[in-house]
């Protein structure tokens, strides 16, 4: 039994990705030049809004390791513990997905379109925390993922500019939706 964290990291192990199928988180690129010159100016107030809530960045405690996660999933049965498994591999996938995606367009936009480059830089930095929160979670059963050899290994798609914004928007309210069905249903379970 591992006794602490320390224990923990040197006995966790990587975790060989999960075989690729349509529900595997895909790592993204797209055309950085029609970025960079969407225009924005009827939106360029509310754009300003959410930079500074980026900004402000509100959610910088919520992914947190805190005492409620000092606790023990040994209660899971096997089928449980290699579901939960299996949903923070693609979770965690999916949202390192997004930090890289959100960090090229940050970089690639910065000449360009300051403002649209600094909002990417702050969803990519969000991105990283809950890919981070994530991944810490899998040593929790003895595993963590190579996220340096998922971006080397993984097929890049081409995802068109402005369907980037929609996903985005649908990815962060059905993720915040998913992240506290999960946590309420574990909130009952204790």
């Amino acid at each position: 039994m591992v006794n602490s964290l320390a224990d923990k990291k040197q006995s966790a192990s990587t975790k060989t990705p999960s075989s690729e199928s349509l529900l595997t988180p895909r790592f993204y690129t797209t055309d950085f030049d029609e970025m960079a010159n969407l225009d924005i100016s009827s939106n360029l107030d509310e754009i300003k809004s959410i930079i500074e809530e980026f900004r402000i960045d509100y959610n910088q405690h919520h992914f947190i390791r805190d005492k409620e996660f000092s606790k023990s999933w040994e209660g899971f049965d096997n089928k449980t513990k290699t579901l939960f498994i299996e949903f923070l591999e693609r979770s965690c996938t999916a949202e390192f997905s997004g930090f890289l995606l959100y960090k090229e367009l940050s970089r690639n936009l910065k000449q360009k379109n300051p403002i649209l480059a600094e909002g990417f830089a702050f969803m990519s930095r969000d991105e990283a925390r809950h890919a981070g929160f994530l991944n810490k979670a899998m040593s929790d059963f003895n595993l963590t993922l190579d996220l340096g050899f998922l971006t080397k290994s993984r097929k890049y798609t081409f995802f068109s500019p402005k369907f980037i914004i929609y996903a985005t928007f649908l990815s962060e309210k059905i993720g915040y939706w998913r992240y506290i069905t999960i946590y309420r249903h574990l909130e009952k379970k204790s």
